[in-house]
Order: structure tokens, then C-alpha cells, then sequence
């Protein structure tokens, strides 16, 4: 493509004929095919495209062009199945879908028609074997196209994260299927599947440009993507920059479209923890609001933050650790051992020590443990507290909203895996 123009025309003689060969229109990323001068145009701020692709990343509702068919288990001729199934489908939640949790067979369906060879990639959340999960693409005379087994069966994630998957796509039709069946009977509550972000590269060119979605927005021209808006500014659709809301009585948390009223300080918005020993070997309890801070401690009836505890002397060291007479404690040398309170000790001869970790007491938050968030909406919350440390025991913090994940990761040297411990801020 030269001088922004998306193709070419090329005569071809061939036995006093003259043939015309079109070659497919390509735009770039940030562009759109201007049907009338033939050209690829920047898009406006405020929008975005992806040149060769689509991406469907809101859903509150099925977009256009997805279809949903159920069928019984094995296509039972029962009529009490077949009246269940035929209600069964995906269901918008706003920034993803959601799979139905029966035992019916499910398939969202897309049909695309590409111009050149692509990629379909989605992300997804799978964390109930109860539910069977499988994603495979037809051609145009409903033949199944080769995709192996790491393809077709899609791989359960970890609770509260987000997986990828990609396949490679053929030129031409390809019918994409999102495919569910529960193999569970009984009362068992099952987690659904969650499905967003559907990516599809390859189509021939794009001839407009998409707005922004609310909580987003795109500042200069030529972009191939939005940005989320920051804390406490929000955007409705097609928006080519955010607005502030006021903080002094109103919040919005990361990639959001509207601003919310502050409520009054409760006892909900803050935590108890422990202050790092000092040099003294003495401790108090601290509390402290939860972040990012979201209620009025003016407000009427609003709880105020009760003040710092008195100092007293800080627990004693894990098992297997010793007071090296700063605020911190130290793994015993290799060869000895300690319960945490008096100062290592030589392992008896012929014995050596047993090796692990045995945690007792939580002043502060071991080095090879950590704490994080992660929200299944995609929306930032690295600002929350997470699992704070308690004297004799660990306890979660409270995150915004129900798609909340707090994680405590604990690293044990030779394993190939953390190990973690996973609580949510939701009611599931």
C-alpha cells in the first residue's frame, strides 16, 4: 500500500482480454477504509479500530452476529429437559459473558469471513470441571476444522484469574463455537464459565471506526485501543478524554463511567494491623483506613478511626528463626534449629534439622509471602489492602465490589509452583 491508499489495480492482457485484479484492502491499526476516496483514514480521538481485526470487549448485551443454540443432554427426547434447554444460553454481564450453569449444551456461535489467514484469541475464566468447555471452528459446509485437542478442550485457570486462548484461523468462512456441557447432577453449585475480550484478525478492512466504551477513552487520533480512564474520572462512550469527578463528596474507581456519592465512614472502611517493631522490640496496634478511601469520616453518623494502640512488646520469632537484636527476625544457620523465642541451637549429633516453615505469629508479612488483588473485571485494584498481618493471625481486607480477588502467595524454595490462598469480597 503507497500514498495511503489501501490497494491496487493492475491490468493484465491475456489473449486481447484485459483482466483487473483487485488486491484486498488493507488498513493499518488506528485506520478505516473511506469508502468513497479509497483511502485508509486516521481515526478521530475518541475512537479506535484495529485495521485487519474486530474486537467485541462489551457486553451488555450479545453483540450482533453471535447466536446461541441449546440442546438437551444427548438430545434426550424428555420433555422436561427439552423445555429446561431451550431457555439455557450466555448471559451479558457488562464487561463479560457468562456461561448457563445446567446440564444442558450450550454454543455461542460467530460466523467470520476472512480475506487472509488470522487468529481468534479470548479470555476466559474456567475453574469448574463441572462444566465441559470447548472451542472449535467449522467451515462453511459444517466441516470441523483441524484443531488438536490443546486447542479444542480449553484448560481450567486458577480461581480469579483470567486465561488466554489463540487459535490460528483459515481464509475464508470460519464459524466459531464456544461450547458448554455440565456433567454434574444434583444441587452442587456450579461456577459458570466467563468469556470476554474476543479478538478476530484477518478480515479484509474495517470502514469505520469503533467508539470508545464508557470508562475509556482515546486522546489523539490514530488509535488502536482505549485507555481506561483514571481513579476518580469517568467517561461515557466515544470519549477523547476523562472527566474529574468531585472527590470531596464523590469516587470512581479505575475505567469507570459515572461517578458515585461517598458514603459515611463505617467500620467496613477500615483494618486492624501491627506496626513493624521498633528497635525496642515494641509493637501496637494500628489501624488505618482501607484504600483507595471511599467514605466521609464528616459525615453524619460516619464511624471515626480509632487511635493507635499502646506499645507492648513485640511476639516472638517463627519457628526456626532468631532475634538478632534488630527489628527483624533471621532464618537460623544452616545445621541448627530454634522454636522462635530462645536463640539457635546445634543440631545433637547424628540428627540434622527438619527443614520448613511453620508460621505462628504475624507481626509482618513474611519476605517469600505477598499479597495482591485481582478483580475479574478487569478493573485496576493493586490500591487495596490485601491480607494484613494480625499478631497471631493473618486476615483478609475487604475489597470494592464483588469481583474483588485478595491473594496470598506463599513461595516454598524448590517447588515449581506457588502455593496459594485465595479470598473474595463477593458473596459467592
Amino acid at each position: 500500500m503507497e500514498g495511503g491508499h489501501p490497494s491496487e489495480s493492475r491490468r493484465v492482457g491475456v489473449g486481447g482480454m484485459t483482466k483487473i485484479r483487485f488486491h484486498a484492502f488493507s488498513c493499518k491499526a488506528g485506520e478505516f477504509l473511506e469508502m468513497s476516496a479509497q483511502e485508509c483514514i486516521k481515526c478521530a480521538a475518541g475512537t479506535y479500530s484495529l485495521g485487519s481485526g474486530l474486537r467485541f470487549d462489551e457486553w451488555e448485551k450479545i453483540p450482533l452476529g453471535f447466536s446461541s443454540l441449546a440442546t438437551s443432554p444427548n438430545d434426550s427426547p424428555n420433555r422436561q429437559h427439552a423445555s429446561t434447554c431451550k431457555s439455557a444460553k450466555w448471559v451479558a454481564q457488562g464487561s463479560y459473558l457468562e456461561s448457563n450453569r445446567d446440564e444442558c449444551t450450550v454454543s455461542l456461535i460467530y460466523t467470520v469471513h476472512l480475506k487472509k489467514p488470522g487468529s481468534v484469541s479470548f479470555d476466559y475464566q474456567y475453574v469448574d470441571n463441572s462444566i465441559i468447555f470447548e472451542f472449535f471452528i467449522q467451515n462453511d459446509q459444517c466441516q470441523e476444522m483441524d484443531v488438536d485437542s490443546n486447542k479444542k478442550w480449553i484448560k481450567l485457570t486458577t480461581h480469579g484469574e483470567w486465561g488466554t486462548h489463540s487459535v490460528n484461523l483459515n481464509s475464508g468462512t470460519n464459524i466459531l463455537y464456544w461450547r458448554t456441557t455440565g456433567v454434574t447432577l444434583g444441587s452442587k453449585a456450579v461456577k459458570p464459565i466467563l468469556l470476554k475480550n474476543i479478538q478476530i484478525e484477518g478480515v479484509a478492512y474495517t470502514s469505520e471506526c469503533f467508539p470508545c466504551k464508557p470508562g475509556t477513552f482515546s486522546r489523539t487520533p490514530g488509535s488502536s485501543s482505549c485507555a481506561p480512564c483514571p481513579r476518580d474520572t469517568y467517561s461515557g462512550r466515544g470519549a477523547s478524554s476523562c472527566t474529574p469527578c468531585n472527590t470531596k463528596t464523590h469516587y470512581a474507581l479505575e475505567g469507570s463511567a459515572m461517578c458515585k456519592s461517598k458514603p459515611p465512614c463505617s467500620k467496613k472502611d477500615y483494618i486492624q494491623t501491627y506496626s513493624t517493631c521498633d528497635k525496642d522490640g515494641k509493637t501496637r496496634v494500628v489501624y488505618k483506613w482501607l484504600e483507595p478511601r471511599i467514605c466521609l469520616e464528616a459525615a453524619a453518623g460516619a464511624v471515626k478511626l480509632p487511635p493507635s494502640g499502646q506499645l507492648k512488646p513485640c511476639p516472638p520469632c517463627n519457628p526456626g528463626f532468631y532475634n538478632n537484636h534488630t527489628a527483624t527476625c533471621s532464618p537460623c544457620p544452616p545445621g541448627t534449629y530454634s522454636d522462635g523465642v530462645k536463640a539457635c541451637q546445634s543440631c545433637p549429633a547424628g540428627t540434622e534439622p527438619v527443614l520448613g516453615f511453620e508460621y505462628k505469629w504475624w507481626n509482618v508479612l513474611p519476605a517469600n509471602m505477598k499479597s495482591s488483588c485481582f478483580n475479574v473485571a478487569n478493573n485496576n485494584c493493586d490500591g487495596l489492602n490485601g491480607w494484613e498481618v494480625a499478631g497471631d493471625h493473618l486476615q483478609s481486607g475487604s475489597g470494592r465490589s464483588d469481583n474483588d480477588y485478595l491473594i496470598l502467595t506463599l513461595r516454598v524454595p524448590g517447588f515449581k509452583l506457588p502455593m496459594s490462598v485465595q479470598g473474595t469480597s463477593g458473596s459467592e
